[in-house]
């Protein structure tokens, strides 16, 4: 189990699934189509899931490309069991 992961969500739950299924058909594999924590205030219930902190500006630079400029990340990580989410600022 990975204990540390990002997560990037958006606005809307179509730019969240346009951007996934566009970065899939690119040939990226490190992501994750995956419900938001409702820990995180979000106008969308999909995020996209990753570990390697390269993803991070591929989803910006993608997103950005096509017309998706909103996109906040959040690094997670486990503490005591719990997980904790802080906001990437970039």
């Amino acid at each position: 189990m990975v204990d540390n992961f990002y997560i990037s969500v958006f606005e809307t739950k179509n730019k969240a699934i346009f951007l996934f299924s566009t970065l899939e058909s690119k040939g990226y594999r490190g992501i994750q189509l995956v419900s938001t924590p409702c820990s995180i205030k979000a106008g969308c219930n999909y995020a996209i899931k990753f570990v390697n902190k390269k993803y991070i500006d591929i989803i910006k630079k993608e997103g950005e490309e096509l017309g998706i400029y909103n996109i906040d990340i959040y690094f997670a990580r486990r503490i005591n069991g719990r997980l904790t989410y802080k906001k990437v600022y970039i």
